[in-house]
């Protein structure tokens, strides 16, 4: 809760571990300060009225899969005309949202999908954005065309957003998945995501995490829920059953995606009967290179963040003296 000093917990208190501090002025039960909802809840009390938690905070709020990260900075936007806020635990930029893209979930004021996505589309790389905007397709919070709308020209953002919309499938059902798919599309290779393979009978077989379009080939991600004992032998069985119907699975792990970027596209080609073309992955290497899932891409992706981190109180500005004016003695 947000108290003033008469209603704050006293500092014996305070001094018991009891109360965890979110920013100034906020105290909650220490027990609930790993719960980003009750976090949000408490902090929105000390912000001005018209704030709202947008960027990783709305995204993580609403249970998006989300690019790794040292952890989930908390993240407001006020009014452009509003005093600027300079708080230790939260970053308080001033922004123009649009009405239509204010919400509330659960309690805290949060940005609408929509804004939540050009906010992120600020500092992440083409495949973490498509890999966010599948989540957020798949779970019915928004659309295409509502992002498009959404997207506000000149923005920082709005290019890698255009880029990402004609990339992005709501049919993608993991992080992973999202990006085995865009190995094959950023290198030109036509996929179809969730195929349904059925027998001459017109049973389902398997349904399939993408396929190549125009072949047999079967390109899925293994993670490691599929090393479980059950999970594999299903997974057996269900390969000799495509087999049987001469369909091809090819499963990878994210270790081949991330050390191996060459593989995937080697083996479209394959499949393909195209020749081996140098120059085919070229923009698959470079998004996999400012993403997230690359050591250059995470550290890049870090670093951007870290400005929302504010684990000091802001420093106090203290009135120039007139020796303070004097010009540095050499």
């Amino acid at each position: 809760m947000s108290q003033d000093a008469a209603g704050a917990p006293s500092r014996q208190n305070l001094r018991t571990g009891g109360y965890h501090t979110p920013t100034h002025t906020v105290f909650m039960d220490v027990d609930d300060a790993g719960d980003l909802a009750k976090t949000c809840r408490a902090v929105q009390q000390a912000l001005p009225a018209d704030a709202i938690f947008t960027h990783l905070t709305s995204a993580s709020l609403r249970g998006w899969r989300l690019p790794r990260t040292r952890s989930v900075p908390i993240v407001a936007v006020s009014d452009a005309d509003f005093a600027h806020l300079d708080r230790r635990g939260v970053y308080v930029r001033r922004c123009d949202v649009p009405r239509r893209h204010r919400s509330s979930l659960r309690g805290v004021r949060i940005a609408s999908a929509e804004w939540t996505i050009v906010e992120l589309a600020e500092d992440l790389g083409l495949i973490d954005l498509v890999a966010v905007i599948d989540g957020a397709l798949q779970a019915g919070e928004t659309s295409v065309e509502r992002l498009r709308d959404a997207i506000v020209p000149g923005r920082r953002g709005a290019r890698t957003l255009r880029d990402a919309l004609p990339l992005a499938d709501r049919l993608s059902e993991s992080w992973w998945e999202s990006v085995l798919r865009l190995a094959h599309q950023l290198s030109g290779v036509p996929v179809r995501s969730q195929v349904e393979v059925r027998d001459g009978e017109g049973r389902l077989v398997a349904r399939t995490d993408l396929q190549i379009v125009g072949t047999a080939r079967h390109p899925e991600y293994d993670g490691a829920g599929h090393r479980s004992q059950e999970t594999h032998r299903h997974d057996l069985r269900r390969d000799k059953a495509l087999a049987r119907l001469g369909q091809e699975r090819y499963g990878y792990t994210s270790v081949e995606l991330v050390e191996s970027p060459l593989l995937v596209v080697r083996d479209a080609e394959d499949a393909l009967g195209w020749p081996y073309d140098a120059g085919r992955a070229k923009r698959w290497l470079a998004e996999l290179d400012r993403s997230s899932v690359s050591a250059p891409g995470w550290s890049r992706l870090d670093r951007r963040l870290r400005r929302f981190v504010r684990d000091t109180p802001p420093r106090r500005k203290r009135p120039a003296s007139g020796a303070e004016l004097l010009p540095r003695q050499s």
